[in-house]
């Protein structure tokens, strides 16, 4: 078998390797050593073929290689020679240089030995200026190091500080600022021309003039303050800016451009803000405070002093607040002020006050004075018939329910209204009167307005007198129970009283309660003296039973302070505890307006009042919000009529809304208690509509409890008798107004719904 021939085969040169070879061969031919191998190799290659082809001996050969390499020799020294000598030159003319202190040349060597020493100085000379410019770099770059924190601890300081640099050039008109600058303005950079229009149109439009004058000033070379103003930034936010600035003068004394700060006092302004909200503005309802408001005051004072105008002030007092915040929470109480602020503002606007005299002169203010007062100005009112209107308008507005939350709340107010000039010329006595005319409104019932008048003075000071008074009545036992009876006109039968507290004043005589409860609720006393009158009255219930008098039910009136306690229920059984009397026989009288402050809590009361046998009754009926939802969720026995549906006994409306709320507390299966009832053509309406019982000074008046014992004893021995033979004439006419037919058919009708004892 045949094989193949081994061949080998050397790897080629690498591009690498084969740069390197070239680059060693470049300088081999360029140096001294390879030009004189090469003028040698030059020569032999020309004598060589004259050798061998015999035209010359070798003697001959020798001879002529050895004088063509000297040539070729003497020809590649020279050209060194003159390569040395103009290297040394070089270095002469290198060393000769301004900033060498010796030249590097030797000049006392010559040749390359020469050429060895000035090189070699050159080194050094050259390593002692690198290592100088070392140094000196080294020096610059902690200096630029050292420049670049500063700028750095600059912009930190600016960005801290919230201030910016700037300076205008009036030679190029253009502006250079720092960084912090554009966060300022709300700018972006790379979208924003520095331009002063550019600028300038940044400034809120009503600042614009200011700011156009302050530059204007220093622009002419004068000092100028620094001037706020208002800026609208890019991104929409109003920012408040504080700019300084000063001329830039060029050597001439002419003003070449303007340098200066701006600094960011939107928190700064803000703060002033707020302080002086704080200290003229109410927390709760953001109206003006007392102080303002008198500031305000003041300003109107002086104004109508020398115009020669008017104006009404209204002092206006929350009606029960006091009720409602204890019961529900001054959360709700705060919520309930700034409704109400919110009403007082919105509904004076004059074109709202139908028939107001000049009504677009009236500038209506409002401000909180403290608590649940509010003070209300009507400048340009000149008259009690605008300020009336105003007055009524505001009642009517506060008349309306409001929704706190998940509560329903009624409030009403008082107000007290003065005039200038006629009730005062300052204001201290402006103020003084209004509030005087408040208290007289809020004694006479609350939810209305009275115009002071000098009367009212006497009759305050009397108020203050009976609240010192009162606190002098408990211990001195000057309080008093009368009893009132509630009739069953076809019996004549009592079939309950409803006690009546009278205070017999050391001076005054005997006052009743309108005269001084008002004044105890104000001064606090209204609890203690409420104990007082159940104490008393379940007393007076067991000397009744112990002198074999029939039991009856004893009303008692129930305060807001006192259904607005959530203990109420249980001081009630604590009393009944101590006296020793059952509750069955107890019954407290309560108004619509105090079950509709809080409806959760009047059943939870009114609940736990029943549980205990304690019935419930609603107080003047009709005069109220009445509604149908809370008759039917609350726990209540009987609703007493108010005496206004039945003084016009010939009124078909008054008759019409009798004969409905009868009708209705039938169908709710409560007993019915007309109040007020003074004529007989009143019994007589009363009959035919279905109430029989009744209470009213035509057939019982107030009386003491010894009085009220010998009526009660008069009732119970007169329901035993016939008719005909009662001495009491006053209850004979009565049974006698109808036929003894329908009397007979009222009776049987009629007797499940009288109030008794259960």
């Amino acid at each position: 078998m045949g094989q193949e021939p081994e061949t080998s085969s050397k790897p080629p040169l690498q591009p690498s390797a084969r740069r390197r070879l070239s680059k060693v061969w470049a300088a081999f031919l360029h140096s001294f050593t390879g030009q004189a191998i090469a003028a040698v190799a030059l020569a032999h290659a020309l004598l060589l073929p004259l050798l061998t082809g015999g035209w010359i001996s070798a003697f001959a050969y020798g001879l002529a290689a050895l004088g063509l390499s000297s040539a070729a020799v003497a020809v590649v020294g020279r050209r060194m020679a003159r390569s040395v000598a103009e290297l040394r030159a070089a270095l002469a003319r290198f060393g000769a240089s301004r900033n060498s202190a010796k030249p590097f040349a030797d000049t006392k060597s010559t040749g390359l030995d020469g050429l060895h020493h000035g090189l070699d100085k050159m080194y050094r000379r050259v390593a002692r200026r690198e290592k100088r410019l070392k140094a000196a770099y080294k020096a610059a770059e902690l200096e630029n190091a050292a420049s670049r924190d500063l700028a750095k601890q600059l912009t930190r300081s600016q960005r801290i500080a919230r201030i910016g640099s700037w300076e205008w050039e009036r030679a190029s008109n253009g502006v250079a600022c720092s960084g912090e600058v554009f966060r300022i303005l709300g700018v972006n950079p790379a979208q924003f021309s520095l331009r002063p229009t550019a600028l300038r149109r940044l400034v809120h439009e009503d600042d614009r003039r200011a700011f156009g004058r302050w530059l204007v000033q220093l622009a002419r070379g004068n000092v100028s303050e620094g001037l706020d103003v208002r800026i609208l930034g890019q991104d929409g936010e109003l920012r408040h800016v504080h700019v300084l600035g000063e001329a830039l003068l060029s050597a001439t004394g002419s003003v070449s451009g303007l340098v200066g700060t701006i600094q960011d006092a939107t928190e700064r302004t803000r703060a002033i803000q707020q302080i002086h909200r704080l200290a003229y503005f109410d927390v709760v309802t953001e109206l003006p405070n007392r102080s303002r408001f008198h500031e305000k005051l003041a300003e109107t004072l002086e104004t109508a002093k020398l115009d020669g105008t008017s104006f009404a002030i209204m002092f206006l007092d929350l009606d029960q607040f006091k009720r409602i915040n204890d019961t529900l929470g001054h959360a709700v109480g705060d919520d309930l002020l700034r409704v109400v602020a919110q009403r007082l503002t919105r509904g004076l606007r004059p074109d709202d006050i139908a028939g107001l005299t000049h009504a677009k002169a009236m500038e209506p203010h409002v401000c909180r004075h403290g608590g649940d007062e509010f003070i209300v100005l009507l400048n340009g009112v000149t008259t009690e018939e605008d300020a009336a209107r105003a007055a009524t308008r505001l009642l009517a507005i506060l008349a309306q329910p409001m929704v706190l939350g998940t509560h329903e709340v009624f409030i009403s107010a008082s107000i007290g209204i003065v005039l200038y000039p006629r009730d005062g010329e300052d204001l201290d006595t402006l103020l003084k009167n209004a509030d005087v005319a408040m208290y007289h409104a809020k004694a006479q019932g609350r939810s209305r307005f009275f115009f002071y008048k000098e009367s009212m003075r006497a009759a305050s000071a009397q108020q203050l007198s009976i609240e010192h008074d009162l606190r002098k009545a408990l211990e001195g036992e000057q309080f008093e129970l009368y009893y009132q009876p509630q009739i069953e006109i076809l019996t004549g039968k009592i079939v309950g009283v409803e006690a009546l507290i009278r205070w017999n004043h050391p001076t005054l005589g005997m006052l009743g309660p309108t005269h001084f409860i008002g004044a105890a609720e104000e001064a606090g006393l209204i609890m203690g003296i409420w104990e007082w009158v159940l104490v008393a009255a379940l007393i007076q219930h067991n000397a009744w039973l112990a002198q074999g008098l029939p039991k009856i039910t004893i009303a008692v009136n129930l305060s807001s302070v006192q259904f607005s306690d959530p203990a109420l229920a249980e001081r009630v059984e604590e009393i009944a505890r101590v006296v020793g009397v059952p509750l069955d026989y107890l019954e407290f009288e309560v108004t619509e307006s105090m079950l509709l402050v809080d409806s959760d809590a009047a059943l939870k009361t009114l609940t736990a009042l029943r549980a205990m046998g304690v019935k419930i009754a609603i107080d003047d009926f009709g005069t109220g919000y009445s509604s149908l939802s809370y008759l039917r969720r609350l726990p209540l026995d009987k609703l007493k009529l108010d005496q206004s549906f039945i003084r016009d006994a010939g009124n078909e409306g008054d008759v019409a809304i009798t004969r409905a709320i009868i009708a209705m507390a039938h169908s709710l299966k409560l007993a019915v208690v007309a109040e007020g009832v003074e004529t007989q053509a009143q019994v007589d309406l009363l009959l035919s509509l279905g109430c029989t019982t009744v209470q009213g000074f035509l057939l019982g008046r107030p009386l003491p409890a010894a009085a009220t014992a010998n009526l009660l004893r008069a009732s119970a021995t007169n329901a035993e008798s016939p008719v005909a033979h009662r001495s009491d004439t006053s209850w004979t006419n009565i049974l006698q107004a109808k036929p003894v037919a329908m009397v007979e058919a009222k009776r049987s009708d009629d007797s499940s719904i009288v109030a008794s004892p259960r």
